[in-house]
């Protein structure tokens, strides 16, 4: 693809207004992306468990709604699961939607996170289920077959939706472990001062 990378930013911008059904879903996940930073504030546990709710029932909604293209398309991508070991791989491709759909749910339900962090995760991660919504909804529309993993470096669109993607996965990856690393510092520090107050004692 010789598009540039503005280009291809501008590209995927444009994606979500190609269709009626993907405009409605860039409604569904910004009013959802609202009500989690909204709820941030006021740290209701039933808008979580329910936004949480929300989610799972939209994705099996969607699922449902498309079960004969989804069966085709996880029909299609077990076929090639051994031949999936290059950018852009559908297999990894999947296991890092898993992951974000994981990270989302537990970044809800948990009391421990900071709010500053919980809004970076929201953001990082909705936008990469986000466009893994639109990746699927693309090649259902446009009847991409799968199993040629070309199909996808020869489509602009998907191709463009998959390299931002992953590109969206490490960063919040990278945000995290650089979270945990300095989360972990910052509480041996912590328990160093106390143990260092109580032998003073």
């Amino acid at each position: 693809m010789d598009l540039s990378i503005i280009d291809q930013l501008l590209k995927l911008l444009e994606i979500p207004f190609s269709s009626i059904l993907m405009i409605e879903i860039s409604i569904i996940f910004l009013l959802l992306y609202i009500f989690l930073v909204y709820n941030e504030k006021r740290e209701s546990k039933k808008v979580k468990v329910f936004l949480s709710a929300i989610i799972i029932f939209f994705i099996s909604a969607l699922i449902f709604y498309f079960s004969d293209d989804v069966e085709f398309v996880l029909t299609e991508i077990i076929k090639t699961i051994m031949n999936c070991f290059y950018f852009p791989n559908i297999i990894f491709y999947f296991s890092t939607v898993i992951i974000s759909l994981i990270m989302i749910i537990y970044t809800m339900l948990s009391s421990k996170l900071t709010k500053f962090n919980k809004i970076i995760t929201y953001t990082f991660t909705l936008l990469h289920l986000f466009l893994f919504t639109n990746f699927i909804t693309y090649a259902i529309i446009n009847k991409t077959n799968l199993t040629n993993t070309a199909n996808i470096y020869q489509n602009d669109n998907m191709y463009i939706i998959v390299f931002f993607s992953q590109i969206l996965f490490f960063i919040i990856i990278i945000y995290k472990a650089i979270y945990h690393f300095c989360y972990i510092r910052k509480e041996k520090l912590k328990n160093i001062n106390e143990s260092d107050i109580m032998f003073r004692k």
